[in-house]
């Protein structure tokens, strides 16, 4: 069985994608990798800095498969997780079998089952005192809550500040989220203050998306908390309208998020045909068409009417949530012909992919095939390569390697051309169609592995990738070039190559004094 001691530099090169491989390569490099830790014979553990210190790990299946886990927004197969992986590499020598230990680190949830509720309330008394921002957790404070939000909205928050402006709403709003015993109409009230607050104060927000998602989530408890105080008709009636002109007075595109108010006071289908009666009056005024009947799709959802979410899918056109739908269902031979029915009209790669997704299921193997390999001649997409040879048999994949590398001739597909023969270890098959290529994070992978049986070709192309790497600016650019300049130091014997390419880099950059300052030295 393959341990994490057994991988290599070509398992962690394979497992990223060209560009995120040479950051994690930088991260390593300049000793981002602040801490390392062997968990076990298949983990590993460690913290990497990048905007903050982020935990890495890193474990291996029993089938040899890697698979990454990071606190960084990405989430997995990061640069974060490579730069980890490239220092155990460094030090993995160091490690001998009886410094592995025995058993995994026990869970925060774990180690909290065996405290006693004393312990607990203790852990929680001292956490408080700590953090009082986070006393809402436990009690809402309602009249904290109007006079908190009002002063942060109060100011202007640049773009790079919006984080921990919402990082301060999300703790009130998890207070709410906690505390639904609290949920009557005197909250309801302070949350309605509350957004009329923000909504505002929107333009005091340099907002990038991320606010909007937290609205989402806002107005949709707003609703939720509306729907808990049992309002009559009249009641509801108000409330829809009062929501609809929200989004009909939105000047800075956050109405899809007051809209969620709706989805969240929605409990019958009583609640809908209200909504729907609005909705449908106001059509030109607050909605389209589709937008509308996909907003209808999730109130439907949301109370189990899955017919009509069906009925609606179908007769709006919304083939995507169709399918997504019958699938969900288990109603599997509708949802395929579902899929043909609607590429037959137009091709759409999502639609291809939910093909996929139901043939594996109804275990078609074949047709997934078929499948892969007409989204590889219509995309392009080198990812419908590796998929197409992890289902094809070694015979099959003879045919279908054959199929893709002449489609992507006739079409001129330089880059992918690469990118498979890269994959099937013909690096100087790869070469001879990377000449026209500009990713230099894919090309410093291409020469790297050139090296070895070609390094007159790795030459050429870290030659080509220390001027451009010039071009692209100062600073880290220049240290690239004189990284790509060190590269075919090693690899040029007699000199020649090296000696021309550092005197051409100085006739033509010599006034770019650190440039120099980085070249001279190598």
């Amino acid at each position: 069985m393959k341990t994490i001691r057994d991988i290599n530099a070509e398992d962690v090169q394979d497992l990223f994608d060209s560009a995120i491989y040479l950051k994690g390569e930088e991260y390593f490099e300049d000793g981002c990798v602040m801490s390392i830790e062997l968990i076990d014979a298949g983990t590993i553990t460690g913290i990497v800095s990048g905007n903050q210190n982020y935990n890495v790990s890193v474990s291996i299946d029993a089938d040899g498969d890697l698979a990454c886990n990071c606190s960084c927004p990405c989430d997995f197969n990061c640069k974060h997780a490579a730069a980890l992986l490239l220092k155990w590499l460094s030090v993995k020598k160091k490690y001998n079998k009886k410094s592995v230990k025995a058993s995994p680190k026990q869970s925060i949830n774990q180690i909290l089952n065996e405290k006693s509720k004393e312990e607990l309330i203790e852990l929680l008394e001292t956490f408080i005192n700590k953090h009082s921002e986070l006393k809402s957790l436990v009690k809402i404070e309602r009249e904290e809550i109007i006079s908190e939000i009002k002063l942060l909205f109060s100011k202007y928050w640049e773009w790079n500040e919006v984080g921990d402006l919402i990082s301060k709403l999300e703790i009130i709003f998890e207070g709410i989220r906690k505390n639904k015993n609290s949920w009557d109409k005197n909250l309801l009230n302070d949350i309605e203050i509350s957004s009329m607050i923000m909504i505002n104060n929107i333009e005091n927000v340099d907002d990038e998306g991320d606010l909007g998602i937290f609205l989402e989530d806002w107005f949709e408890t707003f609703g939720e908390i509306f729907s808990k105080t049992k309002p009559d008709i009249k009641e509801k009636k108000e409330f829809i309208q009062k929501i609809l002109d929200w989004i009909n007075k939105d000047d800075y595109g956050f109405d899809d998020s007051y809209e969620r108010a709706l989805l969240g006071m929605c409990n019958t289908e009583e609640d809908i045909i209200l909504i729907k009666k609005f909705m449908n009056q106001k059509e030109s005024e607050y909605y389209n068409k589709d937008d509308r009947a996909s907003f209808y799709l999730e109130l439907y959802d949301k109370i189990g009417m899955d017919d009509k979410y069906v009925e609606v899918a179908e007769q709006s056109g919304l083939s995507l949530a169709l399918i997504d739908k019958l699938i969900s269902l288990n109603r599997l031979n509708e949802a395929l012909k579902t899929c043909e029915k609607n590429n037959k009209k137009e091709f759409s790669e999502q639609i291809e992919n939910k093909k996929i997704e139901i043939l594996k299921k109804l275990g078609k193997g074949k047709e997934i095939k078929e499948t892969l390999s007409n989204l590889l001649k219509k995309t392009g997409d080198f990812s419908y390569f590796v998929k197409l040879k992890q289902e094809s048999s070694k015979k099959e994949w003879i045919k279908y390697f054959k199929e893709a590398v002449s489609d992507a001739k006739s079409k001129k597909r330089f880059i992918l051309l690469s990118r498979i023969y890269y994959h099937e270890g013909d690096f100087k098959k790869a070469y001879e169609y990377s000449k026209t290529l500009t990713d230099l994070n894919y090309l410093e992978l291409l020469a790297k592995k050139l090296s070895a049986k070609y390094p007159e070709l790795a030459c050429n192309l870290f030659r080509k990738m220390c001027f451009d790497w010039i071009d692209s600016g100062s600073g880290w650019p220049y240290r690239k070039a004189g990284n790509m300049l060190e590269a075919i130091k090693k690899l040029d014997k007699n000199g020649e190559f090296f000696k021309e390419t550092k005197e051409e880099i100085i006739r033509k950059h010599k006034k770019k004094w650190s440039l120099m300052k980085i070249i001279e030295n190598v």
